[in-house]
């Protein structure tokens, strides 16, 4: 139990401090994983025209800003499950469902939206690999937060 409550502390303490460097937590969760930023390996897997690159780069800041948005809150809700783990009612365990399902659900709004934009800048077989490959590496990050957090009911299961 001591080992689960320390998580939970350290995720608290993790998403306060990565509130306002929510791009920096996710280039370095995705430089842990697969050892490359977002962009390299975008770069890596997404030839690029030299013409190209300063619109779609312009773009993908774009998209960026409001990734990071939606990571943010991603955080804060992480960060809410862990000051609530203890006490957790009905009310608040389905408030938190709704706003984390509300929440996945905005990252393939962002998709959605982007999508067409990158299209017309580098082509639709070069977009559908830049969104393809942002879904493996936000689906990468959020495995590994998740495999930090304990399931709902999780600390009762065990006798210390």
């Amino acid at each position: 139990m001591k080992g689960i409550l320390l998580t939970l502390v350290i995720i608290s303490s993790y998403c306060s401090i990565t509130l306002a460097q929510t791009e920096k937590e996710d280039v370095t969760i995705a430089q842990a994983l697969f050892g490359k930023t977002k962009k390299e390996i975008i770069l890596e897997y997404v030839k690029i025209p030299a013409a190209q690159q300063e619109a779609f780069w312009s773009e993908y800041d774009q998209y960026e800003i409001k990734d990071n948005e939606i990571n943010l809150a991603r955080f804060n809700l992480i960060n809410r499950f862990a000051a609530n783990y203890d006490t957790l009612s009905n009310d608040v365990a389905t408030k938190i469902a709704d706003d984390y399902i509300d929440n996945l659900a905005k990252y393939f709004d962002l998709y959605k939206a982007y999508f067409p934009k990158f299209k017309k800048v580098i082509g639709p077989i070069k977009a559908a690999a830049v969104i393809q490959l942002e879904i493996y590496i936000q689906t990468a990050i959020q495995a590994h937060l998740q495999s930090q957090i304990p399931i709902i009911g999780e600390l009762e299961k065990h006798d210390y």
